[in-house]
C-alpha cells in the first residue's frame, strides 16, 4: 500500500480525497502543529520517517479577499504558503525522488477578452500580476516553482469551482445560491459569464489515476463544457427545489463598471479537458451531469 502525504487533508477537496481514497492507500495527513511546510526541518524529519511514495499537495491561502490585501507583499501569508511552502515540498520531493501531485486552480489564467477561455491544458499561465487576482498569481508562482524545482516529476492538477454533494464547515459554488435561495437572499446571478465546475469526486479519480499509473504534466479536472452562473443555478434549483423557480439575471459586463478590481471576476473563463481524459482514460462529466449525480448523492 503506497503512503500518499495529503497537505489540505481537512478542506473542501482534501477530506472528500480522504473519503474516497482511504482504504486504497496509507494517508498521511499530519496536522499542522505536527508538520508546518513553512518549516524545512520539520518536513526532513517527516520524510525520514514516513518516506511517502507521493505527495497531494491541496494545502493553498485561498481567501481571494484577504490575499488582495497582501498584493506585492512577499512576506504575506498567501505567499509564504503558496509559493515558498511549495517551494519547500518540491525540494524535498526532489531529494527523495517523491511525486509531488500539485493542485492548482483556473485563476492563473486572466480569462480577459485578450487571453480568453475555456484554456487547454498547454495553455501558459499569465505572467503579469496585474492581470491575475494576487491568489491567482501566487498560485502561478507555485506551478512555476514545483516545474522548475522538479524538473519535470510533477503533476500540476487544475481545478475551478469545486463542488461536492456534503461538507458542514464550508458551502462552494452550488451549496451557497442554495442556502441563499433557501433564506430568500438570493442575489441576481450572471448571465454573461463564462465558467466550468469541477466534480470534486472525479478530480480525485484523476489524482488516483496520477498516483496509481506516476504520471507526470499537467492535467485539467471540470466539467466537460462551460456554463454561466446563471444558467448553472437556475438548473440545480429547479433540479432540486421544483420547476416554478426564477433565478434573476445580472450583468458582468456592467458590474464591472462599478468596482474597483475587476481581475477578481474573469468573464471568459472555463478549462478544456480533452487531452487529460486522453492521458489518464476517464471521461469528465458535463456540468448538467454533475448536477444530477449530486442531487443523487443527496446535495444539502
Amino acid at each position: 500500500m503506497k503512503k500518499i502525504y495529503v497537505t489540505g487533508s481537512a478542506g473542501l477537496v482534501g477530506s472528500r480525497l480522504v473519503e474516497l481514497m482511504d482504504r486504497k492507500y496509507e494517508l498521511l495527513m499530519p496536522e499542522i502543529k505536527e508538520l508546518d511546510i513553512l518549516r524545512v526541518n520539520d518536513l526532513s524529519t517527516f520524510w525520514k520517517k514516513e518516506k511517502p511514495d507521493a505527495v497531494v499537495h491541496l494545502a493553498a491561502f485561498t481567501d481571494v479577499g484577504e490575499a488582495e490585501n497582501q498584493r506585492g507583499d512577499r512576506k504575506g501569508f498567501c505567499w509564504k504558503i503558496n509559493v515558498e511552502g511549495t517551494s519547500n515540498l518540491a525540494k524535498i520531493c526532489r531529494e527523495y525522488g517523491t511525486l509531488l501531485v500539485y493542485v492548482s486552480t483556473d485563476n492563473v489564467f486572466s480569462g480577459s477578452i485578450s487571453d480568453r477561455g475555456p484554456y487547454e491544458e498547454t495553455h501558459k499561465p499569465e505572467k503579469d500580476e496585474n492581470k491575475l487576482t494576487w491568489y491567482g498569481f501566487t498560485k502561478a508562482k507555485g506551478e512555476e516553482k514545483v516545474q522548475e524545482i522538479l524538473n519535470g516529476y510533477t503533476s500540476i492538477v487544475r481545478i475551478i469551482y469545486p463542488v461536492r454533494a456534503k461538507f458542514s464547515d464550508k458551502v462552494d459554488y452550488l451549496r451557497k445560491p442554495l442556502q441563499l435561495y433557501r433564506e430568500d437572499k438570493l442575489y441576481p446571478l450572471f448571465y454573461d459569464q463564462q465558467i466550468s465546475i469541477t466534480f470534486i469526486d472525479e478530480a480525485c479519480l484523476a489524482i488516483d489515476r496520477i498516483i496509481s499509473d506516476k504520471k507526470t504534466g499537467i492535467y485539467h479536472s471540470c466539467s466537460s463544457d462551460t456554463t454561466t452562473p446563471h444558467e448553472l443555478v437556475s438548473y440545480f434549483l429547479k433540479k432540486l427545489e421544483g420547476n416554478d423557480i426564477k433565478v434573476k439575471k445580472a450583468s458582468l459586463d456592467e458590474f464591472l463598471k462599478q468596482v474597483d478590481n475587476p481581475v477578481r471576476y474573469p468573464k471568459y473563463g472555463g478549462l478544456k479537458v480533452e487531452e487529460t481524459e486522453k492521458k489518464l482514460g476517464i471521461k469528465f462529466s458535463s456540468w448538467k451531469e454533475i448536477i444530477d449525480e449530486l442531487v443523487k448523492q443527496g446535495i444539502q
